[in-house]
């Protein structure tokens, strides 16, 4: 028993070791492929599997809208935008109050 456990625990941490995300998914690889006739929730699918997330301004929605990319792509691209600042938000505060809450300190 104690064989097996010795035996697994290393291969299970070096096949773990192994699992990678796809490469993201960049503005101009998501218009291509809009461009190819693939449907937005394809695109969608491709970008959320990478875990892309986009800052884009005012003016790049607009070109990529005139350029042909479809409005859900588009309004997934903002919103990975929208939760990387609440992410960045969240991890902010965190070091602000502490890992115990705001109370912890007692002067």
């Amino acid at each position: 028993m104690r064989i097996t456990v010795a035996l697994l625990l290393p291969l299970a941490l070096l096949l773990g070791a192994c699992a990678t995300l796809p490469p993201p998914v960049s503005v101009d690889e998501a218009l291509k492929l809009s461009q190819e006739g693939n449907s937005p929730d394809a695109i969608i699918e491709m970008m959320r599997a990478s875990r892309s997330s986009y800052s884009l301004s005012a003016s790049d929605i607009l070109r990529l809208s005139k350029s042909g990319l479809p409005e859900p792509v588009l309004d997934y691209m903002q919103k990975t935008q929208i939760e990387a600042i609440r992410q960045e938000e969240r991890l902010r505060q965190w070091s602000e109050r502490g890992r115990w809450g705001w109370d912890w300190y007692r002067w």
